[in-house]
């Protein structure tokens, strides 16, 4: 092995002594590969080349490049989404990866971004879209990333209202959800209230939403279904 110590590509270890097989050693790389990127490699690359004889040499070629850490994340965006809201719904392995002073993995990334696009449209901004991050390496070791987001509009409730089993019934339920008209619409708070609902009466609530693009507004019908 050429070009970093045994310690930091431990997973190829296990090919010594085993049969040669190059489909799973490219596994082995892979994953090795992958490990010094976890530890801010970001450019790092293995070659391994075959010598055969009376049994198999595999010569490693490991090219580390320089160790990155994130400098700087920026959302491209002017939306009012909290911004300690975002950096935490990205950051991972316990705030050391995509996070500022860690390191950068963009599967992780891309992954994490799907989840926020989510929370978004929970809270409200429903036609939310977040686009590919742009990752800037600089020869210093620095990352700074760029995150695009179009937010679009945001939402309000317009109606809420119960439908349903009686006028009691109906207004437990309305109780529990715990929304007004004019108020954002927020995903999170609805099913919370919607299941302290389905508690509450005993009995099987569903919602049903209606948007409405032109008025920037969602109408939310809670339904209690008879008894079976």
């Amino acid at each position: 092995m050429t070009g970093a110590p045994a310690g930091e590509v431990a997973a190829l270890a296990v090919l010594r002594g085993t049969i040669d097989d190059p489909v799973r050693t490219r596994r082995v790389v892979d994953a090795a590969t992958e490990g010094l990127r976890w530890r801010g490699y970001a450019k790092a690359t293995i070659e391994v080349t075959r010598r055969v004889s009376c049994s198999v040499e595999l010569a490693v070629a490991v090219a580390l490049g320089p160790r990155f850490r994130i400098a700087r994340i920026a959302f491209d965006t002017d939306d009012a989404f909290p911004e300690a809201t975002r950096l935490a719904a990205i950051e991972d392995a316990l705030g050391t990866v995509n996070t500022v002073g860690g390191v950068h993995i963009d599967y992780r990334l891309r992954r994490a971004l799907a989840a926020l696009e989510q929370r978004y449209r929970d809270a409200g901004w429903l036609d939310a879209r977040i686009g590919a991050p742009a990752a800037d390496y600089d020869g210093d070791g620095r990352i700074e990333l760029a995150i695009p987001i179009a937010a679009g509009r945001r939402y309000r409730i317009g109606v809420i209202r119960a439908l349903g089993a009686n006028a009691a019934t109906r207004e437990a339920v309305l109780d529990e959800l715990g929304v007004a008209a004019g108020a954002w619409y927020d995903g999170p708070s609805l099913r919370r209230g919607l299941d302290r609902a389905r508690r509450k009466i005993d009995r099987r609530v569903t919602l049903r939403t209606s948007v409405s693009h032109d008025h920037g507004e969602i109408e939310v019908s809670a339904i209690v279904e008879p008894r079976r």
